[in-house]
């Protein structure tokens, strides 16, 4: 029987402001390029896009779709995908960006949608809804993205409840696939210890709970792990920590030590360490570096090592 073939994944990190955690990415520079990209990704938040122009393909594992212009999808966190263009033109889409939890919280989806797939949504979903089938949950979208940049009086209320509606309408989709026609097989062993560090990152726990999670033996875990992931159960968890710090650093007063212990450090030292063996300079630096920017970063990573180049020119 041939060994599975070795992937390496990309981790995106998209900064979602903690009060409000929602990012728009719109406009006529989002484009996707006609080139395939060299790895599939996963990102640390749920993303819903919407297709204006052209066509191209979106790939789940070892699936590929076509995709068309007024096609949309709802794509979760730790779902392997990529896209590209058709040759001919670059699609242009919009995306939002959201930690559906901390928007409306956790009993919303959970407990008072009455779907039992509620709780893998959030770490499973993979849709691609074609043009003209669901014009409901598209306008939907389209209002959350023209309330984000109006930014009227009242606007957090009604984003809250337009998500509320949208991810509910997504959720009742998602119930009806054959998940298992689109699953990724080699992500679905390692799935579960991604949504534990995603919501215990700040905790210390060994890492056999991660195995275990898995219902793995610890060392084919960390093997498997580190085929995938590109780098150990551990390194990615201190990622995940840097990268949840750089959201505090930029849109919060508390100091660099607080921050420290926020997510999950008991020394400054050793929160030095990482952030710096992460992103190249210091916490402090990093802060006053970000303090003039009006946008939230996106910290790519290629094996959660390597920052892509150019990471806002294309997806």
């Amino acid at each position: 029987m041939a060994r599975p073939r070795r992937v390496i994944l990309e981790y995106r990190n998209y900064e979602l402001p903690p009060e409000f955690p929602v990012l728009v990415l719109t406009g006529e520079r989002w484009h996707i390029s006609p080139v395939p990209g060299k790895h599939l990704h996963i990102h640390n938040c749920l993303e819903i896009g919407l297709c204006h122009t052209s066509g191209g393909t979106m790939v789940f594992g070892d699936q590929r779709i076509h995709f068309s212009a007024g096609d949309m999808t709802c794509i979760a966190r730790n779902v392997p995908h990529t896209t590209w263009s058709d040759p001919e033109a670059p699609s242009r889409w919009s995306y939002l960006f959201l930690d559906a939890e901390g928007l409306l919280g956790a009993s919303v989806l959970r407990q008072h949608s009455g779907l039992k797939d509620a709780g893998r949504f959030l770490s499973d979903c993979r849709l691609l809804l074609p043009a003209g089938s669901h014009p409901r949950l598209r306008a939907l979208a389209e209002e959350i993205i023209g309330e984000m940049q109006e930014q009227a009086p009242g606007y957090h209320t009604c984003v809250r409840s337009l998500c509320t509606a949208l991810l509910i309408g997504m959720l009742r989709e998602y119930s009806k696939e054959d998940r298992e026609s689109v699953r990724a097989p080699y992500m679905s062993a390692i799935s579960p210890a991604l949504d534990y560090i995603h919501e215990n990152y700040m905790q210390d726990f060994p890492q056999e709970v991660l195995s275990s999670l898995c219902h793995l033996s610890p060392t084919h875990f960390r093997r498997l792990f580190r085929e995938q992931i590109g780098t150990s159960p551990l390194a990615f968890l201190h990622q995940t920590r840097v990268l949840k710090s750089c959201t505090l650093l930029r849109s919060s007063s508390l100091s660099v030590t607080e921050i420290a212990g926020r997510v999950g450090y008991n020394s400054l030292s050793s929160y030095n360490r990482h952030f710096s063996q992460a992103l190249g300079i210091a916490p402090r630096d990093w802060r006053k570096a970000s303090a003039g920017s009006p946008q939230p970063s996106l910290l790519t990573f290629t094996g959660w090592t390597e920052a892509e180049e150019n990471p806002r020119e294309s997806r």
